[in-house]
Order: structure tokens, then sequence, then C-alpha cells
């Protein structure tokens, strides 16, 4: 079974519907949000689940957007939260390596997780920092 059909395999047996965008990225939704799990390599044990663009930066406050992301990543474990090459948009990432069936479908339940919560985490720390 390739990475990608296991990939299918356990979001079908989590109750996600995936498919496959053109890109060939597995695409789901979440939280009524689209998560992009991004296969990459077929021999290598290690994915990306990247929630895009949670959230708009606006004019002038690219350094806010960029400071409340640095400290996201700092605080949360397993995701990184960046701010896109047009300081337009914010979004996050979790990295993971498994080494087998169960390793991944844990690993995607964590990095759901995560990404669940990291949207209202970001915008506190914007908020904070912003006062």
């Amino acid at each position: 079974m390739t990475k990608k059909e296991l990939m299918f395999k356990i979001l079908e047996e989590m109750g996600f519907k995936p498919h496959e965008d053109d890109d060939g990225d597995v695409v789901f939704r979440y939280q009524m949000k689209n998560i992009f799990a991004i296969v990459g390599d077929e021999s290598e044990q290690y994915l990306v689940l990247t929630m895009p663009q949670l959230n708009e930066v606006e004019e002038g406050e690219e350094h806010i957007a960029l400071a409340a992301s640095n400290k996201v990543t700092r605080e949360l474990k397993l995701v990184k939260v960046y701010v896109d090459p047009t300081f337009k948009r914010v979004s996050a990432n979790c990295e993971f390596y498994y080494t087998d069936e169960e390793s991944m479908k844990n690993n995607i339940e964590n990095s759901l997780n995560i990404l669940g919560v990291v949207r209202t985490v970001y915008r506190n720390t914007k908020n904070e920092i912003s006062d």
C-alpha cells in the first residue's frame, strides 16, 4: 500500500472524506477548514498537514503577524505557524515522521487536535501583542 493509499484509508476510518487535488495532495475538511496532507516522497515516512490561510494579515500589521506566529510556534508543540511570502496570510503546518499505520494515525490525530486550536491561539496571541 502506498503512503497516499494509507493516508486515505486512515482518514476514511476517522470519518473524513478525503480527495486528491490537482497537485496530488490529499485534501479533507476539518472544523470547516480545508486541511492539505502533503505526502511528498513515497520512500520517506514523513507527512505534512497544512491549514492554509488561517488568518489574513492587515496592511501595516505584518510585524505583529510575524511576532505572533513566532510566539505560537515556540509555545505549541508540533506546529509551525508562519506568514506567507506575500505577507498577506498566516498558515500552519504539522510535520511528523511515522513508523507504521498506527503511528501515522496517532500523529494525524495529534496534528488535527493542534490545528483545531491553533487559529484561536494565534488570534489571542496577536491580540495580546497588539495591546
